[in-house]
């Protein structure tokens, strides 16, 4: 949980289309999930741990406002990434933030968006992705939503599929399950920060060792063009590779 000096990082906006993301995760396991042993079967199973990832683009995503406003109203589709101040065309591409993982951890060296899992005391999973964003990359969300809709991975398919598969529709989590065997759900949420803080990532050297900005072709092709001998790109999975590509349809959208 964010320090009293750290709670300026969790000051965001949030897409109206993520309302129901803003209760703890406790409270969000017990709305959406069925009880440990239940025979409930409408639902998917209760995972082990939620989890967030963040899509931070360098710029808003097209015909997005420069706020959010408490008004569901408003048509914000496609709003997320939006941050505070106007700006004007871009001919370049869009590039979303990359981080790669420390050289001691798992998936040694390989790349993800920043995000990780729930806090039993974060103030919500919104909380959970804004703080996970602050902890990895340095950056402060200003705006947060829509969710970036994902399917499960296969291998989480056979507890999650059949009568829950409109609930991840719905709700958008992947589903996918740890070495251990743990179920987890990840939500993956458009996470808009100020254009000036673009060029101010930092990375915590215990967790990752390096980030980099990225653009849908270079995603495709697993490689960053424009370094000295170019940059390739092993994703930790097959499945977030598949996020961010998803998360580039929503710029085309």
């Amino acid at each position: 949980m964010a320090t009293s000096k750290e709670d300026a990082a969790f000051a965001f906006q949030s897409h109206p289309s993520v309302h129901a993301f803003s209760v703890s995760p406790s409270v969000f396991l017990k709305r959406h999930f069925p009880p440990p042993g239940s025979s409930h079967t409408s639902r998917p199973p209760a995972p082990v741990f939620l989890a967030t990832g963040a899509i931070v683009f360098d710029r808003p995503l097209p015909n997005s406002s420069n706020s959010h406003p408490a008004s569901a109203s408003v048509d914000l589709s496609g709003g997320a990434g939006t941050q505070h101040e106007a700006m004007t065309p871009n001919p370049k591409p869009p590039r979303v933030l990359l981080v790669q993982r420390a050289a001691h951890d798992s998936m040694p060296l390989r790349w993800e968006t920043p995000g990780g899992g729930c806090d039993d005391d974060d103030a919500s999973i919104l909380h959970s992705c804004a703080r996970e964003l602050f902890e990895e990359a340095g950056l402060r969300a200003a705006t947060l939503g829509p969710v970036v809709r994902v399917d499960s991975a296969p291998d989480a398919e056979s507890g999650v599929r059949g009568g829950g598969h409109e609930w991840g529709e719905t709700m958008g989590g992947q589903f996918f399950r740890t070495r251990r065997e743990r179920l987890v759900c990840k939500f993956y949420f458009v996470a808009g920060v100020p254009r000036e803080q673009t060029a101010e990532v930092v990375v915590d050297p215990n967790e990752h060792a390096g980030h980099v900005w990225v653009t849908e072709d270079e995603v495709r092709q697993k490689r960053v063009r424009g370094k000295e001998d170019g940059l390739d790109l092993e994703f930790t999975t097959q499945a977030q590779w598949e996020v961010i590509l998803t998360a580039f349809q929503l710029w085309h959208a």
